[in-house]
């Protein structure tokens, strides 16, 4: 954990002096002046995907990061897929193409043409190899599962998010996760 802990603070100052200079030369260019013009719908997204990176390390619970962390290791490959069940709609399975991280801890996975959201915030999560199932803290919202043929193991992440297993958003923590660690 303590390798993680000096990984984020390097990474975290990085992306940071990454959207000081993006912002700078936003103002300095005038680059969003027009709305529309290809370049500058560029410039958002490269904005937009560096607020992700420190919403990623900053603002999301450690539970939440481990998932979008874990999904980044085969974000886009052909052979890796995501499927979903939201409450009762069942989604099937998809290519997961990217994720993004809004205001106020808002998550939204790309998986092929379904955007899928919830607020971190408002959701426990259940572990196992293959598969997390989030219920919402007010029972109001929705149950969420994902389950994915590219399991936890595989990205080699256990390591260093161990801690994870004990934290207050993680309802339960599969025993073969355990058996990973280490």
């Amino acid at each position: 954990m303590e390798k993680r802990l000096e990984r984020d603070k390097r990474y975290q100052e990085a992306f940071e002096d990454i959207t000081q200079a993006l912002w700078q030369c936003k103002e300095k260019y005038h680059l969003m002046e027009e709305e529309n013009h290809p370049q500058t719908l560029r410039f958002k997204t490269l904005l937009e995907k560096c607020t992700t990176e420190r919403r990623l390390l900053e603002e999301v619970s450690l539970p939440c990061r481990f998932i979008l962390e874990h999904f980044t290791t085969f974000i886009g490959k052909q052979d890796q897929s995501v499927g979903f069940h939201y409450g009762g709609l069942e989604g099937g399975r998809g290519i997961l193409n990217d994720f993004t991280i809004d205001e106020w801890g808002n998550i939204i996975l790309i998986i092929g043409n379904i955007r899928l959201g919830w607020r971190d915030a408002d959701y426990q999560y259940l572990f196992y190899p293959d598969k997390v199932i989030m219920r919402s803290t007010d029972r109001i919202k929705p149950e969420i599962k994902l389950f994915f043929n590219f399991t936890f193991k595989y990205s080699r992440l256990i390591d260093d998010f161990n801690s994870v297993a004990e934290h207050t958003q993680t309802l339960y923590w599969h025993p073969e996760l355990c058996d990973d660690v280490g």
